[in-house]
């Protein structure tokens, strides 16, 4: 069964605002704690903000891989369910491997 164009446009535009509220909480985080450390205020709160910053930008997208899984599989897309499912153990094998070395 095919989706069709309106249920795209709905994965679409919610993909869009799960890309933007990761791109801009991830921004905030790190503009917060990059003016901390500029006024030398080298501290725990300055730390932990640049570190969810970084946090933040690197699980958006994977976010979007999990939510576009979730929504290909309602809309039993199964091609892309199973493309997409390849995408995120890609994504989790290089997580892994960075975390072991």
């Amino acid at each position: 069964m095919r989706a069709s164009e309106q249920d795209l446009g709905r994965l679409e535009a919610l993909l869009g605002r799960l890309l933007l509220a990761g791109v801009l909480s991830s921004t905030a985080c790190l503009a917060v704690g990059l003016i901390l450390s500029l006024a030398g205020r080298a501290s725990l709160l300055q730390h932990l903000l640049l570190t969810t910053g970084l946090v933040l930008l690197m699980a958006t997208p994977i976010c979007r891989v999990v939510v576009s899984i979730v929504q290909y599989a309602k809309l039993r897309d199964w091609f892309f369910v199973a493309t997409t499912l390849l995408v995120l153990a890609v994504l989790a094998g290089s997580v892994l491997f960075a975390l072991t070395r």
